[in-house]
């Protein structure tokens, strides 16, 4: 019985050891990230940061940072994938849901829009009818998500220095919205 004690008794403290310098790690790797992202380099703060996430993925920070550094390089999809997971972990955060607003709208306007090579924002037009109802579709969804996050934002932080710009912002989705409605007809379904 002794042994059976002691043996769980060193597990015990290996797990709790682990978990000590996991959280260690994850900090000085988060830590480094920031010292990156006030620097401009966002590919190294992600690199940084997905590390952070293996590591341990229930760290909110983590994922609203990478969330953040990927907007920054203009990476939509994978900002969008990761403010949504650290909305799961935290859920009254302002900071999220404007993020998560963001990188909805970043979405949105890849949909019609994209650089070329030399830099020049190029517009997207979809000659099948089909692919371009559903991009629309697509569009207005996004549109819609990033309103309803800056909603919650304004809703969370009434006072905050950019509630004007965040809700002239919504007001332009909601034309574009209106827009796209009008042309799809999406009203009816």
């Amino acid at each position: 019985m002794k042994k059976l004690l002691s043996f769980v008794f060193i597990l015990f403290v290996a797990v709790i050891s682990g978990a000590c310098i996991n959280t260690f790690a994850v900090h000085e790797l988060n830590q480094v990230a920031a010292e990156y992202m006030e620097q401009g380099d966002y590919p190294s703060a992600i690199s940084r940061l997905e590390s952070s996430i293996d590591l341990d993925g229930g760290i909110y920070e983590s994922r609203y940072n990478l969330a953040v550094a990927y907007l920054r390089v203009n990476e939509c999809e994978k900002a969008y994938s990761q403010i949504k997971e650290a909305q799961k972990l935290i859920k009254e955060e302002p900071s999220v849901y404007y993020t998560l607003g963001v990188a909805a709208n970043c979405l949105a306007e890849k949909i019609y829009e994209k650089k070329s090579d030399n830099g020049e924002v190029e517009k997207i037009v979809y000659n099948d009818p089909v692919v371009a109802y559903q991009k629309a579709k697509e569009y207005v969804d996004y549109l819609s998500d990033a309103n309803n996050s800056f909603d919650k934002y304004v809703t969370l932080v009434p006072n905050a220095q950019d509630a004007n710009s965040v809700i002239e912002l919504m007001n332009e989705n909601k034309e574009k919205i209106a827009q796209i409605n009008s042309e799809f007809d999406f009203k009816k379904e």
